[in-house]
Formats: structure tokens, C-alpha cells, sequence
């Protein structure tokens, strides 16, 4: 299974990749991460409208709603976030990948750098 972070579900929803997503895992931070990507492409870039983003986040959330939740441990990222530099999101999806044995799917290029050296690795186009 792949634990998806939220700059892969995001880029996944672009490309209709619906599939991908609800057969796949996350963790609870990822829904609002993906609030700030919409708010982000509406309200500082102006790349899509208001209701275009209030559409897309029904959809998208319903998408999260479907798929399986990890909760890491938040003492290892923490650990982690502090030995390798990453920042305590980026490292909560890798410690969650980690603790359940899912590959990582990760457009962040910093996350996906260091995960790595430690796991199974992929982006969101090698889907």
C-alpha cells in the first residue's frame, strides 16, 4: 500500500487518478494541508476561482474521507524531524510510512530526497 502525502493526493486529483487515492493511506494533516493548497491557488496565486476551489475541496476531502488514516507516533517525528532537517509535517509522513510499512508517495522533493535513503519511494507521475 502507499501512504500518499498532500502534495502527491493533490497532483493525483489533478490527473483524475481517483483510484489511486481512495486505495491508498494518509495521515489526518493531509486534509488541511490540501485546504491550504486550494486557498493558496485561489487566494495568492489566482489560479482558480472560489467556488472552483470549494468544488474541489468537496471532492477532495470526500476522496481523503476514504482513505485509510495513520497516526504516527509523534515522539519519532519529532526525532526525526529534528536529525534530518525536515520540517515536523514533512517528517510525519515519513515516519508514518515507516511505522506501517507503506511506500511513500511524496512530490516534495526534500521529503522525497531523504525518504529515500529510507524507504521505498515513488512520486505521484510514477503512478
Amino acid at each position: 500500500m502507499n501512504l500518499l502525502d498532500a502534495s502527491s493526493i493533490f497532483n493525483l486529483f489533478l490527473s483524475g487518478k481517483y483510484d489511486v487515492l481512495i486505495s491508498g493511506a494518509t495521515i489526518p494533516l493531509a486534509k488541511y494541508e490540501i485546504g491550504n493548497i486550494l486557498w493558496k491557488n485561489y487566494k495568492v496565486r489566482n489560479r482558480i476561482s472560489k467556488k472552483e476551489a470549494m468544488e474541489a475541496g468537496d471532492v477532495i476531502f470526500e476522496l481523503l474521507d476514504s482513505m485509510k488514516q495513520i497516526i504516527p507516533s509523534l515522539s519519532s517525528v519529532l526525532n526525526l524531524s529534528l536529525e534530518e532537517g525536515l520540517t515536523f509535517y514533512d517528517s510525519s509522513y515519513l515516519v508514518s510510512a515507516i511505522e506501517s510499512g507503506y511506500d511513500l508517495v511524496a512530490d516534495d522533493l526534500k521529503l522525497h530526497k531523504i525518504a529515500s535513503s529510507k524507504i521505498t519511494t515513488r512520486k505521484s507521475s510514477d503512478l
